[in-house]
C-alpha cells in the first residue's frame, strides 16, 4: 500500500501536524505500507526528524510570503492560507509533481491552508481504484 502524507510544521505552524502523521505512518509501516512525506521548507520543518523516522520525506520549495493563498476574486481565503507559503494552486501542482508516476492507495491531508479546492486537483485516476474488486 503507497500512502502520501502531506503536511507541514514550521516555527509558526507548530509541530502538531507532523507528529501526528508521524504516529500514523509509523503504525501503518509496520501493517506493510510505504509511507512517504511531502512537506513545504518552512523555517522549523521536521524533514530531518521525519527521514530519521525512515520516511522519505520529498521537500517543497521554501515558502514565497508574497503569494497569496487564493487569486480567485470571488473564493473566501482560508483563515490560515498564509501558512500554505503559496497559493494553493501551486501547491497542489507541485504536489503533483512530487508524486509523480506512483500510484498511491491514500492521500493524507493534514494542514489548515488546504481545502476542496486543492483536492480537487487530484483526480481519483491517481489513486487504485478499489470500486471494481
Amino acid at each position: 500500500m503507497n500512502i502520501i502524507f502531506r503536511t507541514d510544521a514550521s516555527q509558526q505552524i507548530g509541530t502538531g501536524h507532523v507528529m501526528r502523521c508521524l504516529t500514523l505512518a509509523t503504525v501503518l509501516r509496520e501493517r506493510g505500507a510505504v509511507c512517504r512525506f511531502i512537506c513545504r521548507e518552512h523555517t522549523g520543518n521536521l524533514l530531518d526528524m521525519i527521514r530519521r523516522q525512515g520516511f522519505d520525506a520529498i521537500a517543497l520549495s521554501e515558502p514565497n510570503s508574497n503569494l497569496l493563498a487564493s487569486t480567485e476574486e470571488d473564493a473566501q481565503p482560508l483563515t490560515h492560507a498564509a501558512w500554505l507559503g503559496a497559493d494553493w494552486a501551486t501547491d497542489a501542482e507541485q504536489t503533483l509533481v512530487s508524486i509523480g508516476k506512483t500510484v498511491i492507495d491514500w492521500l493524507i491531508v493534514d494542514h489548515y491552508a488546504i481545502d476542496i479546492r486543492w483536492e480537487s486537483i487530484f483526480s481519483p485516476s491517481l489513486c487504485k481504484d478499489y470500486g471494481n474488486r
